[in-house]
């Protein structure tokens, strides 16, 4: 058969419009393909590169959702919220009801450190407003505990104030929500009144009252504890062996009185009346023990700060020396204020005497050649004192770190995970003095 030029033309150009209608398809079908590829693509690669700050935005608003979900709950719809005058104290009524959290489901507190409101705490503890919650449903109201309970820690280095609560818009220390219906307002001060300069020592720190033992170590305070949501603290070292006066008196509503002393130079602070503080004149332990003539000196050496630890009172050592320039007596103070008398003669110790914080002999020893014996002191039995092994410890005539020492003090419980002190006196008169857990003695 055959074809005319015409036919044979036609055929081809027909066979190659097919072929590019086929090649056009499939060439289309690429494209949609690569495109889909790179929208795909697209789609990954702005997963993966969301910066972390807006997905903890996206977070923190389905948490706060879920949130505020939960407090419509408890308030219904929130209308307000109002700050609170911290400064006005609050007791709980009987079987109040008490949220944990605002923000969480409602439970019932098993606070183990008291600061949560029992029923059967509710006088124990005064409560603050921090803020008012008023809502459709109820009104809620956050409360912090303010109180004596829990508050001290000693200050490591020295005598100092320091704050014993957290701040006023600390929101962790939060003690729970109680409707507002369940506050009662009270006065934190039941009664005060002024006082004219009344005259007051330091004098005792424990081991008569063997059931106070919150009372064996004093505090200082800015104001009288229970009073204010923030008060403030410290140990009474820097305030023995001086006149104080009493300018005011004040007793908080859970029956604990407190005065306001000072010294000769400023306002100190108030002190809890108890048998720690004395009325009358102070008169210094070396007046009162060593017998000064007016022809005698006496030579005071103090403790240094650095050698102190904690709330531990500074040890004290008073040398006496007649007209001739003899030393003839010497006086420690140990950190517990206990304080201990050595007669020497001709470089010996011959008699040694111990007393009491009252300053009433307890025990002595004596003998004319001079004293070589180890002699141990304890407190009276059933005292917290003898409880806790606060004992005194005298040795003669050591020696170490290349000194010769004429006596040596200990004072306290020399386990090594309770606290103690060390006097050590060298035969020239030289005191080194340490209060301490552990660590080298002078």
């Amino acid at each position: 058969m055959h074809y005319s030029k015409e036919m044979v033309l036609c055929i081809l150009t027909g066979g190659l419009a097919v072929f590019a209608l086929i090649g056009t398809s499939i060439f289309h079908n690429y494209q949609r393909g690569q495109r889909a590829q790179k929208r795909q693509a697209m789609v990954y690669h702005t997963q993966n590169t969301i910066p972390a700050n807006l997905l903890a935005q996206q977070r923190l608003q389905y948490r706060t959702h879920r949130q505020l979900h939960n407090m419509q709950q408890k308030l219904g719809s929130l209308q307000k919220v109002v700050t609170n005058n911290r400064h006005i104290t609050y007791h709980l009524a009987k079987n109040a009801q008490f949220y944990d959290s605002l923000l969480d489901h409602e439970r019932t507190s098993n606070n183990e450190n008291n600061l949560a409101p029992y029923t059967s705490h509710n006088q124990d503890f005064n409560y603050m407003a921090i803020r008012t919650y008023y809502g459709t449903k109820q009104t809620l109201v956050a409360i912090r505990v303010y109180d004596l309970h829990n508050t001290y820690t000693p200050y490591l280095t020295k005598p100092h104030f320091y704050r014993a609560q957290p701040a006023d818009d600390d929101d962790f220390s939060i003690s729970g929500y109680v409707p507002i219906q369940d506050l009662r307002r009270v006065k934190a001060i039941r009664h005060s009144q002024k006082l004219p300069n009344i005259p007051y020592y330091l004098n005792s720190f424990d081991g008569y009252h063997s059931s106070d033992i919150k009372m064996t170590s004093m505090r200082v305070w800015n104001a009288v504890p229970g009073s204010k949501p923030n008060v403030t603290g410290g140990d009474v070292s820097h305030l023995l062996y001086q006149q104080l006066y009493a300018t005011a008196e004040a007793t908080n509503n859970q029956g604990r009185t407190y005065l306001h002393l000072r010294n000769a130079k400023e306002s100190v602070g108030w002190i809890r009346k108890s048998f720690q503080l004395t009325q009358g004149k102070f008169i210094s332990p070396a007046q009162r023990l060593l017998h000064a003539k007016k022809t005698d000196v006496v030579r005071l050496q103090t403790q240094p700060v650095s050698t102190q630890h904690g709330y531990h009172y500074a040890q004290r050592v008073y040398n006496l020396y007649n007209s001739h320039h003899d030393w003839i007596r010497s006086l420690s103070m140990s950190y517990l204020f206990y304080p201990t008398v050595m007669n020497i003669h001709h470089g010996k110790v011959v008699a040694v005497k111990f007393y009491d914080h009252h300053y009433r002999l307890v025990k002595q020893a004596t003998n004319a050649s001079g004293l070589t014996k180890y002699i141990e002191q304890n407190p009276k039995p059933g005292t917290l004192n003898h409880r806790n092994g606060n004992g005194r410890w005298v040795t003669f005539n050591t020696q170490s770190h290349g000194r010769r020492y004429l006596y040596e003090l200990d004072n306290g419980n020399l386990d090594s995970e309770s606290t103690y002190g060390t006097i050590k006196v060298t035969t020239h008169g030289q005191a080194f003095m340490r209060s301490t857990e552990t660590g080298p003695d002078d």
